[in-house]
This record gives structure tokens, C-alpha cells and sequence, in this order.
């Protein structure tokens, strides 16, 4: 007990109990303030409730739009379509997809996968040491932010691609890989030797590359937007590294896709379109114009599926060239199957 000049204050020690002990009967009535208190936790844990009960719904709306969505546009059995497994197994055509997967490792710069791969299969007819695996080996460099093997590749065909962006963005990206990792400084007197002759050519981004040096220097704020693209050198190395695959093929004349990458993507844009048709041919009234080695309606593969193709296909007669109906070609420059050329000449009606 303590006393003050006011009042008297008792301190009774009591024993602590780790849960707490209720005295009041079963039935005794609620006080306001315990009523009011039970009514506000009820309300919040309706409110809570009804929160999670309206998120799930949300959820479940749009987790019922994915599967519709799915269902629309995935078509789970191509076997109409597609060709048969054991067409790829026979003594003609297992050689050829054999080759196609070897040729596709090493343009791939997989070359212990691919001499694993040729010597278990015994793949002949194969060149392991390809162009292209170079190529391959210098925008991965690119892609990880190294630009000296696609460097050196450009410096000894200077003169071919005087009039491509691809030197000017090699040099660009080596000076910002100087900034970062030796100074500005180093970076300044490397685009002083490189960039004057692009110039020209490259002014606005040439002023970009210089100012995004400022925010090369140690203690540097955040870049504005317009730059960071630039000071990222993963997107910098993957844009560079693009473009060097799509000059380095032009320039050498080789397609930007291997066999086996180019039969693959063809396979995929066409295998939707050519199910829609087969499903509106099973008609009995046009079933007859379905052939199975011929492709009825054309379809467009894009910018990197429709460069090239292995069979000729009429069009006119929209028909695939055989031995028996071979390309020919016309003093226009046209290529017509012969089919369609006896029917010119004979002045018949093409139909």
C-alpha cells in the first residue's frame, strides 16, 4: 500500500493464469458494451465474408473464360490432319527428318548434342562445322551483352554492309558497355574513333547513345524512359542480336530458320486453318476434291514462314508440281505448272 497526498493506492499481487477464467453463469445477459462489442465483430466478419465471396466469384468468371477459351481456340486431336506417325518411319523419310534434326543441332551451336545424336542414329550426309553455328554463337554473346564476336564477324565484311544499321548498333552497344563497366570516359574515346561515320546516317539515335552516358556516372539518378531501354543490357543485347541474325542471313543468303525450325512453324499456323477446312470438306458433296498429298487453299506462313517453300504449287491451278506436271517458267518471269500452260495454249478456260 502507497500513499499520496490525494489518494490511497493497494497493490495486490495476483497469480497470472495463462487462459482466462469466466465466473458468470451460462445464460447471463450481455452488457451494453459486450453487445456492441459482439455486434461489430459479427459485422466485420460478414463484411469479410461477403469480400471473399465477391472475389471469388470474379475469380471463378474469369477462370470460366480461360477454359472457354481454351476449348475455342485449342483443338485437342489433329490425327485428321495431321500426317501419320509412320510416314516419318520409313525407309525415305526417316533419312531426311534424321538429317533435318541433326542439321537444326548444329545450326543451333549444340555441337556435342548433335555428333551424340549422328552417331547414335547413324546420320550421314551432315555438315557439322555450318555457318550458321557461328552465327548462333555470336548473337548468343549479343543476347548475354557481349558484342566482340559479332564485332570482329562485321569488321571483315565492312564493306557489305556499309548501308546496314547493324555496325552502327554493335558500336553503339560496345560504347555502353565501356560506360559501364570502365568509365565514361573510355566510352567518350571509343565513339569518338567509331561513330563519326555513322553519322549520317544514325544522327538522332547517335545523340541518344551520347546522352544516355550521363546516367552511366557513378551516383546517378534513375534514367528518364526515353533511355532506359538503352541502359539495360539485356534488351539492348536481345534487339542487337536480332538484327544480326536477320543481316547475317541476308547478307550470306541463308534462311533465318532451319529446316526442322521453319517445317515446325509452317505446321503451326497451318494445322488450324487446315482443320476448319477438312471439317467443311467432309461434306459429301466435296469430299471428293480432298487429296491427301495435296494442300487445297493456300495459306499465308508470314514474314518468316512464307520466304521460301520445297514444292511448287500452281497459281493458277492451285496444284502441287509432280514429274508428271513439272514447273515451267515464262518469258514474263511468271512460273505457271505445265497443266495450266497447255491450257493457255490451247485457249481453254482456267478454271
Amino acid at each position: 500500500m502507497y500513499k499520496t497526498k490525494s489518494r490511497t493506492i493497494i497493490i495486490v499481487n495476483t497469480p497470472t493464469r495463462s487462459t482466462p477464467t469466466w465466473t458468470e453463469p451460462a445464460n447471463t445477459p450481455l452488457i451494453p458494451a459486450q453487445a456492441m462489442s459482439v455486434t461489430d465483430l459479427a459485422a466485420s466478419v460478414k463484411q469479410a465474408v461477403f469480400q471473399m465471396s465477391t472475389e471469388h466469384r470474379e475469380l471463378h468468371a474469369t477462370v470460366s473464360r480461360v477454359g472457354k477459351s481454351i476449348d475455342r481456340h485449342f483443338i485437342a486431336d489433329y490425327a485428321s490432319v495431321a500426317p501419320k506417325a509412320e510416314s516419318f518411319c520409313n525407309d525415305v523419310n526417316r533419312p531426311i527428318m534424321e538429317q533435318a534434326i541433326a542439321q537444326h543441332l548444329y545450326r543451333q551451336g549444340l555441337e556435342d548434342v548433335g555428333d551424340t545424336f549422328v552417331a547414335e542414329a547413324n546420320v550421314t550426309g551432315v555438315e557439322r562445322t555450318c555457318t550458321f553455328a557461328l552465327l548462333q554463337r555470336c548473337a548468343a554473346a549479343l543476347a548475354e551483352g557481349d558484342p566482340s564476336a559479332a564485332l570482329h564477324w562485321v569488321e571483315r565484311r565492312a564493306h557489305e554492309l556499309h548501308n546496314s544499321p547493324l555496325p552502327f548498333t554493335l558500336h553503339r552497344m560496345q560504347a555502353l558497355k565501356l560506360a559501364r563497366e570502365q568509365g565514361v570516359g573510355a566510352a567518350i574515346e571509343y565513339a569518338r574513333r567509331q561513330f563519326p561515320a555513322h553519322a549520317a546516317r544514325h544522327e538522332r539515335a547517335l545523340q541518344a547513345a551520347v546522352c544516355a552516358l550521363a546516367w552511366c556516372t557513378p551516383g546517378a539518378g534513375p534514367a528518364p524512359s526515353i533511355y532506359q531501354h538503352l541502359l539495360d543490357p539485356k534488351a539492348l543485347g536481345a534487339e542487337a542480336a536480332e538484327l544480326f541474325i536477320k543481316e547475317a542471313c541476308a547478307l550470306l543468303r541463308l534462311a533465318p530458320l532451319s529446316p526442322l525450325a521453319g517445317g515446325v512453324l509452317a505446321g503451326a499456323r497451318v494445322l488450324p486453318a487446315l482443320h476448319d477446312i477438312r471439317a467443311k470438306m467432309s461434306h459429301p458433296h466435296v469430299i471428293a476434291a480432298w487429296s491427301d498429298d495435296e494442300l487445297p487453299f493456300e495459306v499465308d506462313l508470314g514474314e518468316d514462314g512464307g520466304g521460301y517453300h520445297s514444292v511448287f504449287a500452281c497459281p493458277i491451278l492451285r496444284q502441287q508440281a509432280s514429274e508428271q506436271n513439272p514447273p515451267m517458267r515464262l518469258l514474263c518471269g511468271h512460273v505457271i505448272s505445265r497443266d495450266a500452260l497447255n491450257k493457255l495454249a490451247m485457249g481453254a478456260k482456267l478454271v
